[in-house]
């Protein structure tokens, strides 16, 4: 029975195109594990919210783990995986690019089966992630089928056959798709509705949506996926199919998945992201352009505190830092753009515009280059730190800022303050964050609606009090603070009898980097980086911070690097041990050791 197109918006769970031509043209701790994650200390409050979390190339079984590990309290709702469908085999496309990441965009049939992982491991997955609060939302590509040879068979990842216009696994021959003879044509001019819309994607054969037994065919595809537990979609090259056609496959549909929509709107073209509102979110590309102009850019940050609408943007919206596509050219930013893409990432999740997606991926070095691959050509499962998996989620930035957003949801943008490439800005009662853009640090006292009390900040760690009104800080350059209540004691603010003091003299660390104590007590992370043992820099060389240990405590520690790229860098001598007296802080004032 036909469901309704007013789809939902996203909510705390509770249980492109062929490439990127086609849419922009040192040691370690002696007892400690050899790849430390990055977590941040547990979020006080993850009821509502609705941070998605883009995991690209991820496996399905890497993204349990995360889901189980540094994702479970970090206040991401929902994770996006890679699409999930069998596509083609690496030998089948560009010689030199055999293993790239837009092979997943080219659809053999919709089995579960990709070199990302089994159905399995894909429904493993989903119930793993679900069991801690965390939503699953597919990629999904419905807009066409892989580029294949029209007399050549070919076989894709789980052994289908396919050739142009024949995809007997997916149930499509030749009748399903547009411009299949005489009249083949591919996209030229995006000023032609009718080209966009019904001619073949760099070859790509795009099938014909208008067709009841097409629309049946992909509603099957998405039904199977969230019979696995799906929660929502986001909709690859969703301008190349009619919103009328888009619309009809949806209602198709069972359940009320969220969906997303990726739209590209230029000015002039035809199809508009207003024709896809409807049926839910649209991704807004200009939000991201905007946010690295601004961050990145030439106009000043202060300005993103009136962000929203009035800046012309699609609602409602799906809002983006970077993400696959854009990451590999020059409009947006990427990991490659360091502290200015963290301070992106906290913006987009402090602020309430939009149902917002971070990203993780991997380093890379060309715009095809894929992931770290097994023997076999499978993609490998992601090995923090050691690998090309940047796993810059795990940073403050970016899971501390997902607590923040959890805990702010709903309420109103207050207590503007701006002043060149620095702002600050409240929401509501509930929280209160302060950015610099800027190349030289800020102090002074903020107005916030918080309550009075002592705060942890959930990028550093360090208490903030909040008493009449106000706060006093001083933010770093390129830096950020966090405040929300609920996340109040905790982690930094130990008594007289239950500290450890921490005066770091750490050099050879570059604008984006972080330093953190780490050791063999939970209170320090289990040889792990968490918020609560990160060292504040806003007197570098000296990196300084105070942890809460008990009284009696010995411990062995050691200092690390967490570098804006991902990766660590390990002081290289033996660890260090300490005990924590039964009376007064025990103060570390040490120098970063290298031999």
């Amino acid at each position: 029975m036909p469901h309704s197109i007013a789809r939902r918006a996203l909510a705390a769970s509770g249980g492109a195109a062929l490439a990127a031509a086609a849419v922009l043209a040192a040691a370690y701790p002696q007892s400690a594990p050899d790849a430390p994650a990055l977590e941040t200390a547990p979020a006080a409050a993850l009821g509502g919210g609705d941070s998605i979390l883009n995991m690209f190339e991820w496996t399905w079984n890497s993204i349990a783990a995360e889901c189980d590990g540094a994702l479970a309290d970090s206040g991401y709702t929902h994770v996006q995986t890679s699409p999930p469908n069998e596509h083609i085999l690496g030998t089948d496309t560009t010689p030199g690019e055999e293993h790239a990441w837009y092979i997943h965009y080219q659809p053999v049939s919709y089995g579960i089966e990709s070199r990302l992982g089994t159905r399995a491991e894909y429904a493993n997955m989903i119930a793993t992630c679900d069991a801690n609060g965390i939503g699953v939302i597919a990629d999904v590509v419905i807009n066409h089928m892989a580029a294949g040879s029209s007399t050549e068979t070919r076989h894709g990842w789980n052994g289908s056959e396919y050739r142009q216009f024949h995809y007997p696994d997916a149930g499509y021959d030749a009748s399903d798709f547009h411009n299949t003879g005489a009249s083949y044509c591919e996209i030229d001019n995006y000023q032609d509705r009718n080209e966009v819309q019904n001619c073949h994607l760099v070859g790509l054969n795009d099938l014909d949506t208008s067709q009841t037994d097409v629309r049946e065919t992909i509603a099957a595809y998405l039904d199977d996926l969230t019979s696995l537990g799906v929660a929502g979609f986001r909709v690859d090259a969703a301008k190349h199919i009619s919103a009328t056609d888009l619309a009809a496959i949806m209602n198709l549909v069972d359940g009320d998945p969220y969906i997303v929509q990726e739209v590209i709107g230029a000015a002039g073209e035809p199809i508009t992201e207003a024709e896809y509102t409807g049926i839910g979110d649209v991704q807004e590309f200009g939000y991201s352009y905007d946010l690295k102009n601004h961050i990145n850019g030439s106009s000043e940050a202060r300005h993103l505190t009136t962000l929203g609408a009035s800046w012309g943007y699609t609602s409602p919206a799906g809002v983006f830092t970077t993400n696959h596509d854009t990451e590999r050219g020059s409009l947006t930013m990427s990991y490659k753009n360091g502290q200015d893409y963290l301070l992106g990432e906290a913006f987009m999740l402090a602020h309430p515009f939009g149902t917002p997606a971070s990203y993780t991926g991997y380093a890379f070095s060309s715009n095809h280059a894929g992931p770290p691959l097994n023997p076999d050509g499978s993609v490998a499962d992601v090995n923090c730190g050691a690998d090309a998996f940047t796993c810059i989620h795990r940073s403050p930035y970016m899971s501390g800022m997902a607590g923040f957003r959890a805990a702010t949801a709903g309420d109103a943008v207050v207590n503007t303050w701006g002043s060149g490439d620095a702002l600050a800005f409240g929401r509501g009662d509930s929280g209160h964050v302060v950015i610099n853009a800027g190349t030289s640090s800020i102090s002074r006292t903020f107005t916030t609606s918080l309550p009075n009390g002592s705060y942890i900040d959930v990028i550093s760690g360090s208490t903030v009090a909040v008493s009449g009104g106000t706060f006093t800080a001083t933010v770093a350059a390129k830096a950020a603070l966090a405040i929300y209540a609920g996340n109040t004691g905790g982690g930094n603010g130990g008594g007289s009898n239950d500290c450890v003091s921490v005066n770091a003299y750490v050099t050879g660390t570059s604008v984006g980097d972080e330093v953190y104590i780490v050791g063999s007590i939970p209170q320090l992370g289990n040889w792990t980086a968490i918020a609560s043992a990160h060292l504040s820099g806003s007197t570098y060389p000296n990196w300084k911070g105070t942890v809460s240990v008990p009284a009696g405590t010995t411990f062995q520690y050691k200092y690390v690097i967490v570098r804006a790229n991902g990766s660590y860098t390990w002081e290289s001598i033996g660890n260090r041990t300490a005990t924590v007296p039964s009376t007064g802080c025990l103060a570390l004032k040490q120098t970063w050791n290298t031999a």
